[in-house]
């Protein structure tokens, strides 16, 4: 390693440090505003790390910050090292875009860093799926009055405040830049678009902040004051009060998920999400929904197509209604609407069963009527637990097969109603399951979809199973999505979940209830109920996208440069 890299390395991983602190569960927040200030030297500085320094540093932090992912199996390690070798391309991507829109084209890093930020940015949470965990803004999540704008441009947005804000301030850092290149030497300002000096060059000096600097400086700091500004006015505004409410229970269970599961487990499962459901049933003021976590039910719900019957799988016509009968069973017993988690096997002809993960809607009205269903089947499913990409392809005793039960995406957002299935029905909720709430743009997707339908959700409801992963960080980084997608969409959010945190939240991002880490209990609470449309519904990802292009065309124009 060369002598002048050493430094610049020693920065990269002071920041890398950082952003990791800055996260939950460590959670100290304005590290996040820390970051990008280091980012900005690295960014400006003539001389530049080479891609596997970057790129290595990247991948410790990734294995440091989803670690998580080896908890289901052994076999599951080589899944997390794929991940973090694939999620390592952003970064080095990012300061190469960066660097050439600074550098070549003499574009200031307050602007330049957001921008190749919040493209590459875009560019993780769509390819391959998609993957949100550990965004900057997240590490705000708790600070909901700095995360209001993302109603405006959603968590993208929140992000490239914070990397505007910390290159701002960051300009005033002097740089080291050759004295050879006038046009370098004003940090944070429009840089010479003339060639490097080649080695060997004159010395380079440090030089003190100019115009220019003080001006970016400047424009970080007004948007960190429009932030603020934004987030006040949000949270003053006084007809949140006068909105309708609806209390909810959000069952919190805490048996962990292994995959060879023993004969007991199921028994145990049920018993412990039976004693909640009553538990919340009990309260005083009866809530109007109970919310089970995601397959959490050991009672599956059977579908027969194309001719195929219960004797195919040997079993009886009244079995199968005896087995259907129970889930309104349940629901008249409370005698409180329940949202149930479990999985659906559809039948139709062929030699295995389609498995659908599902959160099925079951209620019994006064008269003792049971009405079963809608019925949601989650539609993004996760890689590697409940899809083998390619898996056509490779044989069945391939591995990753051997462990991973494959289901069937669903199709469509359902609407699940709030003030029971009638003709009047006029509340309703969007349904999504575990890792889909890391995905802005299908929750953004799913309501304006029922909104067109005539369904408008005015509340968010999420069903997870996090008993997978023993109560890690993986937790505190799921808990951390749900806020921005209660923010995004300007609706409150219900999350119930098996081994993490069930919680409730506004449609200000701000925690209610929660769950104590660890503990099965009944998180119950009162939901006011919202319709304001955001300006993200309408504009959509569109800049983030447009962001994405720019850096595609900055790093098509890399090679043009000599770094």
């Amino acid at each position: 390693m060369q002598e002048s890299t050493r430094p610049l390395l020693a920065l990269l991983l002071l920041a890398t440090f950082f952003y990791w602190a800055s996260l939950p569960p460590v959670n100290v927040w304005f590290l996040a505003f820390v970051v990008p200030v280091i980012w900005s030297v690295l960014i400006r500085k003539s001389e530049s790390l080479k891609f596997r320094y970057v790129y290595g540093v990247t991948f410790v932090f990734w294995l440091a910050s989803i670690w998580w992912i080896a908890c289901p199996h052994p076999l599951t390690t080589f899944g997390l090292l794929a991940l973090a070798g694939y999620l390592s391309i952003y970064w080095p991507l990012f300061f190469a875009a960066s660097r050439i829109a600074v550098h070549r084209f003499g574009v200031p890093v307050v602007l330049a860093a957001p921008i190749c930020w919040v493209g590459c940015e875009f560019l993780r949470n769509h390819l391959l799926g998609g993957f949100s965990f550990c965004s900057l803004e997240h590490a705000l999540y708790l600070k909901p009055k700095l995360l209001q704008i993302a109603d405006l441009g959603g968590g993208y947005l929140v992000g490239a405040m914070i990397v505007a804000v910390g290159t701002g301030i960051g300009s005033l850092w002097p740089v080291r830049t050759s004295a050879q290149e006038p046009g370098v030497s004003a940090p944070g300002c429009a840089a010479s678009p003339k060639k490097f000096n080649p080695p060997g060059a004159a010395a380079s000096t440090p030089t003190p902040p100019a115009l220019g600097a003080w001006a970016s400086a400047a424009f970080g700091i007004a948007v960190l004051l429009t932030t603020a500004v934004y987030g006040a006015v949000r949270f003053s505004d006084s007809e949140v009060d006068k909105r309708p409410s609806i209390r909810v229970a959000a069952l919190q269970g805490n048996i962990p998920v292994v995959f060879k599961l023993p004969p007991e487990y199921f028994d145990q499962v049920f018993e412990q999400f039976r004693d909640l459901t009553f538990q919340a049933a009990a309260e005083e003021k009866k809530p109007a929904l109970i919310i089970w976590p995601e397959t959490v039910c050991p009672l599956n719900n059977f579908e027969f197509r194309n001719g195929a019957k219960p004797e195919d799988i040997d079993l009886t016509e009244e079995q199968i209604a005896e087995n259907q009968a129970q889930f309104g069973r349940m629901a008249r017993t409370t005698g409180v609407p329940l949202l149930i988690g479990l999985s659906t096997l559809i039948f139709d002809g062929k030699p295995r069963p389609k498995r659908l993960n599902s959160a099925m809607y079951a209620e019994a009205d006064r008269f003792g009527k049971e009405t079963i269903g809608p019925r949601y089947d989650k539609v993004r499913l996760v890689m590697f637990g409940e899809y083998i990409p390619l898996s056509s392809f490779l044989p069945d005793d391939f591995f990753l097969k051997t462990i991973c039960v494959e289901a069937t995406p669903g199709k469509e957002p359902v609407a699940i109603p709030l003030d029971g299935m009638t003709p009047k029905s006029k509340d309703w909720a969007a349904v999504n399951i575990c890792f889909e709430s890391t995905i802005p743009h299908w929750i953004r997707e799913q309501v304006l979809t029922l909104k067109r339908q005539g369904k408008a959700p005015r509340l968010l409801i999420n069903i997870s199973n996090d008993g997978w992963f023993w109560f890690s960080q993986q937790i505190d980084q799921h808990l951390a999505t749900h806020v921005f997608r209660a923010i995004e969409n300007r609706l409150p959010y219900v999350t119930a979940t098996n081994g993490g945190f069930s919680a409730i939240i506004d449609d200000r991002g701000r925690i209610l209830q929660i769950g104590k880490r660890g503990a099965a209990e009944a998180v119950v609470g009162d939901v006011k109920l919202s319709g304001i449309e955001p300006l993200y519904h309408r504009i959509g990802d569109w800049p983030p996208f447009v962001c994405s292009l720019l850096v595609l065309i900055l790093l098509v124009l890399r090679h043009r440069i000599r770094d």
